[in-house]
């Protein structure tokens, strides 16, 4: 053997074998495969003659314009729609190559007639992993926020205020009234119609205030010093004797003549 001839067997001898991906069964049906998407890799779709297979692609994937080419389009029925491209050979020999790229990602594959023994591709799905550490990262987030805001939860019940005072028809005094810094609670245990909750504006104005039901108490979306609570002619006024402008709480209780200091559970 020359010089020349050994270097060129060598250089075979060395030269890296081709390695496609061959999808595996997804389950029980060999035909149905599925592979891990890495753009780097090249995958193979077995097929023969009189069966067509489908490329399915990730859900709100979609091919883009344009964005599907074929080694050797004569030797095959192609066609798309959305997320999923249906191929079919027409010819005998009909291998080659097939390029997609989509809104997200790139593909290749290697279209080849089944060896035998070998089962053809019917259906090719794909694993993300991007997605799926995307959606484990979005879990993530969102465990965090509910954390977060458990723990705001519990740093507002450390600070309840109970400091209120009543003045008025006693018939629309709430059975308790407290606020966690953030929503001012009214509680009516009772079978009473439900009054309006208004709050004093700085200008000596009413507003009705915004609120939501929760059980038998009513949650007013704001902590406020002055509320007035109506129902029809009677009317009752309701002092946070812990409010103030700079968010320091008043532990010294009700201080004006004619107001009655509203104790927890007080209905009467």
């Amino acid at each position: 053997m020359s010089r020349l001839s050994m270097m060129v067997a060598l250089a075979v001898a060395a030269s890296p074998a081709v390695a496609h991906v061959i999808p595996g069964p997804c389950g029980t049906d060999e035909h149905i495969q599925c592979a891990i998407y890495d753009q780097n890799e090249v995958y193979e779709v077995a097929t023969a003659s009189g069966k067509a297979a489908m490329i399915q692609l990730e859900p709100g994937e979609f091919i883009e314009d344009k964005g599907a080419g074929m080694g050797d389009g004569k030797a095959w029925d192609a066609g798309s729609n959305k997320n999923w491209i249906l191929i079919k050979p027409t010819q005998v020999r009909p291998d080659t190559n097939l390029m997609i790229a989509t809104n997200r990602r790139t593909y290749t594959f290697s279209l080849v007639t089944a060896k035998r023994g070998q089962p053809t591709t019917w259906v090719l799905r794909f694993d993300y992993p991007d997605t799926r550490a995307k959606e484990a990262a979005d879990a993530a987030k969102k465990r965090t926020l509910a954390d977060s805001i458990g723990k705001s939860a519990s740093a507002l019940s450390l600070h309840r205020n109970d400091a209120y005072s009543k003045r008025g028809d006693d018939a629309l005094a709430p059975t308790a009234v407290w606020d966690d810094g953030l929503f001012t609670y009214f509680r009516y245990a009772t079978g009473r119609d439900l009054p309006r909750i208004f709050t004093i504006l700085p200008d000596g104005a009413e507003a009705l205030a915004n609120y939501h039901m929760d059980g038998d108490t009513v949650v007013v979306h704001e902590v406020s010093s002055q509320f007035v609570i109506r129902l029809g002619n009677s009317v009752m006024g309701i002092r946070n004797d812990g409010y103030s402008p700079d968010g320091m709480y008043n532990a010294g209780g009700s201080t004006v003549p004619g107001m009655v200091r509203i104790t927890k559970e007080q209905g009467k």
